[in-house]
Formats: C-alpha cells, sequence, structure tokens
C-alpha cells in the first residue's frame, strides 16, 4: 500500500523544507512525497500575523482536493516542512491505521496537530475534510476547526470518522507545554534557553512546533536534532 504525502511551504519557509524535512526524508517506494508551493501571504511567517490565516484557507482547501485525489481506501498524509524525521514511520502508520481512519500528532494542550497527520480517503473522511472547509470562517484556521470538529463528532452525522492520537514517538514540545511550570501555570510554548527538556528516546519525528518566532523554531529543530545526534554515537 503507497501512502501519497504532501508538504506545504511557501518562501519563508524554503529553508525548513530542504534542510529539516528533505534532509531527514529518506527513502521509501511506499511513500510518494509531493510538495506543495503558495506565495508568502504572512509576511512574518509567524503564527496569528497578518496573512496567517489566508495560508490556513488554503493549507484546508488541500486537504480536501488532495484526499480526494487518493484511491478508496488510500492513506494521504500531511507533513508540514518543519519536522525532522528520526525514523522510517511507514509501517507503524499503516498498522494503526488498520482500525481507524484517521491518526493525528497529538499537540498536547493544542489537541491534535494539522501538520502530521494520516487519512484513508473515504466518504467520511471526504466529508469531514470538506466540514472543515465550511467551518474555518468561525475558526480562522485548519487546525482549531479539526479540533472543534473532532470534540463534537456527535453534532455532525455525516461525519462519524473514527480517529485516534499517535503517540509521542512523533514529537512535538506540546507534549510538554501542558505540563505545570511550578507556579501554579503551565509550562506553554518554548523558551529558548531551555535544551534540557526530555526526547523520547524511539523518536520517529520532531515538529518544531509550540516556539513563538521563526528564530526559535529553528533553534528548537537543532536543539533536538543535535541531542539524537549525540546519542547515537
Amino acid at each position: 500500500m503507497k501512502i501519497k504525502a504532501y508538504t506545504l511551504f511557501t518562501p519563508s519557509h524554503k529553508k525548513f523544507l530542504y534542510e529539516y524535512l528533505l534532509d531527514s526524508f529518506k527513502h521509501n517506494e511506499n511513500i510518494e512525497l509531493t510538495i506543495l508551493h503558495r506565495p508568502q501571504l504572512c509576511e512574518t511567517a509567524e503564527f496569528g500575523t497578518e496573512g496567517w490565516h489566508g495560508t490556513m484557507y488554503y493549507k484546508a482547501n488541500c486537504f480536501y482536493e488532495k484526499l480526494k485525489e487518493c484511491g478508496d481506501d488510500e492513506i494521504f498524509m500531511f507533513i508540514d516542512p518543519d519536522i525532522v524525521i528520526y525514523r522510517d514511520f511507514y509501517d507503524d502508520i499503516v498498522k494503526r491505521m488498520e482500525t481507524v481512519d484517521m491518526v493525528f500528532q497529538n499537540d498536547g494542550p493544542g489537541g491534535v496537530n494539522t501538520g502530521f497527520f494520516a487519512v484513508k480517503n473515504n466518504k467520511k473522511t471526504r466529508a469531514f475534510f470538506n466540514t472543515v472547509r465550511g467551518n474555518l470562517e468561525k475558526f480562522e484556521e485548519e487546525q482549531r476547526t479539526t479540533n472543534h470538529l473532532l470534540r463534537n463528532l456527535q453534532n455532525f452525522p455525516q461525519i462519524q470518522v473514527k480517529w485516534s492520537m499517535l503517540p509521542n514517538e512523533y514529537f512535538t514540545f506540546g507534549h510538554i507545554a501542558g505540563q505545570p511550570d511550578g507556579k501554579g501555570g503551565l509550562k506553554g510554548h518554548w523558551v529558548n534557553t531551555d535544551d534540557k527538556f526530555p526526547i523520547p528516546k524511539n523518536i520517529f519525528i520532531h515538529h518544531g512546533n509550540w516556539t513563538r518566532t521563526k528564530d526559535d523554531k529553528y533553534k528548537i529543530l537543532d536543539v533536538v536534532r543535535d541531542r539524537i545526534n549525540e546519542s547515537r554515537l
């Protein structure tokens, strides 16, 4: 079974694409990766700033349109460019998809993360992502919309999908962000002086989110990559 995987980048994320994702993407004849390019709408390339939501609209449409191009029950994947791959995840994803329609990276307090997920192409999942598109105005971005729908599936009889979270080996700092900070709150976004946070032993991927700036995104990806490379010496 082949997986049709897609990544989407704008000029501001070209370095992420080539120096992080593609540099770590090892050849697997069962994963067909397609690179999609989008003009720069968000000048800062930072979450929530002007132009961000326009890019998210395009991303949501991409999910639906590319899913429709897959064969029946074929697996569609989406992989953000700010991801580094450390182990071949093909067998693991295919096995997990045997009993569900969709699997998502666990984003901790954020719920599911739509920067790394896999979906079977079927009537239910097409309806699900079409409903995501139809609710973007209310929630402004595809990840919030996806999380709202998954939390309220009982209100949407046409999209009764089965889904699950991927384990922490599909790593993001979100797994740590929801932990107590010792001051009565939660740790939240990564602090760029923290390079000692726990990393899963058998990590498949690292998604460089839960950062406040693009520079911090580079830095957290480098911190994890350096620590893993050192552990393999």
